[in-house]
């Protein structure tokens, strides 16, 4: 069990948990989530909203490194939440990578730490931009990400994912049917079509995870 004390060296820490990539380009690799507590947005079909208040939930760091010891998996991946709400998380990445790990980092592309720069260029950013945000994106998460996952919900439209020309150019886009939602799923087919038809072509990727039920 990991160690609910406060330390000089503490993590914000809604769980850690063993499962499958679920999500994206990275589809089907086997991984260790480490879920941050508290986000800055509030996404109507959030389906993690334990991790959304920012409450005080600390472990130590080491603690936290230990229990990703313990487990085989090579790829972490931290969502939330908001990674870039957790003070310590370029420091948590640096000793991730010191220990060999790959590391992902889920974020809805508003925030961004100075001193993630360091270590930015060795890291899988997945941006995920929200209508709540005005699909907003901190210039240094958008030249960063490595892919841009789209909720596709009442709120996307074609206009607004052309808001990422630059990103839709270079072919890393993927629409994700919100809650795998059949309606969802078939907008997200109009939407691949129509941005095929503008020489754009993105994928179309559901929750796979929640499809052979796990978390």
């Amino acid at each position: 069990m990991l160690r609910s004390e406060v330390g000089k060296a503490t993590v914000n820490l809604n769980e850690v948990y063993a499962t499958i990539q679920g999500e994206g380009l990275l589809l089907g690799k086997p991984a260790l989530f480490i879920r941050v507590q508290g986000c800055n947005l509030r996404c109507p079909w959030c389906d993690q909203p334990s991790a959304l208040p920012f409450e005080k939930r600390p472990v130590e760091r080491e603690d936290l490194l230990q229990e990703v010891e313990r487990q085989p998996h090579k790829h972490i991946v931290i969502t939330g939440g908001e990674p870039f709400t957790e003070p310590a998380l370029a420091q948590l990445v640096k000793e991730l990578l010191a220990r060999g790990k790959s590391v992902q980092i889920e974020t809805n592309g508003t925030l961004w730490q100075e001193a993630m720069e360091e270590v930015a260029s060795q890291v899988y950013i997945t941006c995920s931009p929200k209508g709540v945000a005005g699909w907003q994106v901190h210039p240094r998460v958008r030249h960063y990400a490595r892919e841009f996952k789209f909720v596709v919900d009442d709120s996307l439209t074609l206009q607004a994912l052309l808001l990422f020309e630059d990103v839709l150019k270079k072919g890393y886009v993927v629409l994700q049917p919100e809650s795998n939602k059949p309606k969802y799923l078939q907008k997200a087919l109009d939407l691949q079509r129509e941005l095929l038809a503008l020489d754009y072509e993105v994928r179309v990727i559901p929750q796979v995870h929640k499809l052979l039920g796990l978390r």
